[in-house]
């Protein structure tokens, strides 16, 4: 799998992305990821209905990969995160009617955080994502930092993998959303984003 996207589903076949030139990088739980591809950097300038780019570890590519970070961008899908996470939530059981997800609301702020866990069929490799969806810097349409794992069934009990849950969203919980913004505004690069706003609204 290679990202989820808001209006069409799990995606489980490769895109076609541009290369980045420069290496830009993110630092989230501990670990650092790589700029690898991105499509468009300036959504407000284009007519386009999603913008990604997606970091990996180092050695690692968006079609090999253990652990990913991405940037997405919506500006024509509303602005309300509260709808986007449940939207994501009813496409992840359609796609998999025994996945499991939790909406989880950020405090003190209008950003939402849904995360679940899903696979494909006959696959033994699992797929844990941590989406936080907020309002871009327009106010018109929506931005969201991703977290994805792949999980095979027989490298993690269920009491560890409740464990990793934990972790991930509460470190998404606590990371700035402003990064999503930035990168996604007329300047088009990336800033480590904190983990040190938890709750913090930007409006």
């Amino acid at each position: 799998m290679r990202a989820v996207a808001l209006a069409s589903g799990v995606l489980f076949a490769c895109a076609c992305w541009a290369q980045a030139g420069d290496e830009q990088t993110i630092d989230f739980a501990g670990e650092t990821y790589h700029l690898a591809y991105q499509d468009e950097a300036q959504p407000e300038n284009a007519t386009i209905t999603e913008a990604l780019a997606e970091l990996t570890l180092q050695g690692q590519t968006v079609n090999d990969w253990t652990k990913l970070f991405a940037f997405h961008a919506y500006p024509t899908a509303g602005n309300n995160p509260a709808t986007a996470t449940a939207m994501l939530g009813r496409v992840v059981k359609e796609g998999n009617k025994d996945a499991n997800f939790a909406i989880t609301k950020v405090p003190d702020s209008d950003e939402s955080i849904i995360d679940f866990l899903t696979w494909a069929p006959g696959s033994d490799v699992m797929e844990f994502d941590v989406f936080k969806y907020a309002k871009d810097a327009s106010g018109k349409g929506l931005v969201a930092l991703q977290y994805a794992q792949h999980i095979k069934t027989k490298d993690m009990t269920v009491a560890d993998f409740r464990k990793v849950r934990e972790r991930m969203v509460e470190k998404m919980v606590g990371t700035d959303i402003s990064p999503a913004r930035d990168y996604f505004s007329d300047e088009g690069h990336i800033e480590s984003p904190g983990e040190d706003n938890a709750g913090k609204s930007d409006d």
